[in-house]
């Protein structure tokens, strides 16, 4: 059995950074240690400026690499996520693909990272292997296209008492605007989505930050950059470590509404009935 993480962190994003994402990872870091019994030489961080679409494509395909049955693997991503319009509107209900934006994003294709990829690195992630993805990112329920069983959802909190720094999406260049208008103008009928996007779901426990059209705070707890949604994952898996990670996720999406933020969570995938790498 061989545990593995890949942990990836993103705050400086030129002319839109963030605070909170490297703590989430060394956050996230150091749960895996004290409470999953990772080896510290089994996970790996990549941060700021050595996260570059080739490096988390490096990584991404490291993480899968040989992984069989009774393996634990856990990917991380903490930083900015964005929507762009997608390559074959038959592919989507709503014409859109939703992305993690690498440090070098510059929303040309070969800088970002679409649902679509994602999907197919993780498809050769083969049963038994216990398996966790978590995306503290703008935009994010998406990102797992092609899973299944999204949680119950929660009402939004009336006000705000939150402490937020920021959210995790990239200002939208006017080009790319008006593609995304262009898709909500002509997006495909359900009817006609290509069967291959509604495949059976990924051996996996996917757990988002917010839906696909919310965003995610960078935010600030006890004067200490976070993400909002790994703050809060971490507070309630301390709690109830051994709880399935649906049901933590409930939790957390409870802290964060009377907390004060509007963010709602998702847990998608064959596994969130399981506890987290337990």
């Amino acid at each position: 059995m061989a545990d593995k993480a890949l942990l990836i962190g993103i705050n400086s994003y030129p002319g839109a950074p963030l605070a909170g994402c490297v703590n989430d990872v060394k956050d996230m870091a150091d749960y895996l240690v004290s409470n999953c019994s990772f080896k510290p030489g089994a996970i790996r961080l990549l941060v700021d400026r050595r996260a570059t679409t080739k490096g988390i494509l490096a990584r991404l395909a490291w993480l899968v690499r040989d992984a069989k049955p009774g393996d634990r693997l856990l990917f991380h991503y903490s930083g900015h996520g964005a929507q762009v319009a997608t390559r074959n509107p038959q592919d989507e209900i709503d014409g859109k693909d939703e992305v993690a934006c690498p440090v070098d994003f510059d929303w040309d294709d070969i800088h970002l990272i679409r649902d679509k990829t994602f999907h197919d690195i993780f498809a050769k992630v083969p049963a038994g292997v216990k398996f966790v993805w978590v995306a503290d990112a703008c935009h994010s329920a998406s990102l797992d296209r092609g899973f299944e069983m999204p949680s119950k959802k929660a009402k939004p909190a009336k006000k705000s008492k939150a402490k937020v720094l920021g959210h995790r999406f990239m200002p939208v260049p006017a080009d790319h605007e008006w593609r995304l208008r262009v898709a909500d103008h002509e997006k495909a009928p359900a009817s006609k989505i290509a069967a291959r996007v509604l495949a059976a779901p990924l051996n996996v426990a996917y757990i988002s930050g917010c839906k696909d059209n919310q965003t995610s705070a960078d935010a600030e707890f006890g004067g200490k950059p976070n993400g909002a949604l790994t703050y809060f994952l971490l507070q309630s898996l301390k709690k109830n470590p051994k709880a399935p990670i649906s049901t933590v996720v409930d939790a957390t999406r409870a802290a964060l509404a009377k907390a004060g933020y509007s963010q709602v969570p998702q847990a998608d995938g064959q596994l969130v009935s399981e506890p987290f790498l337990a």
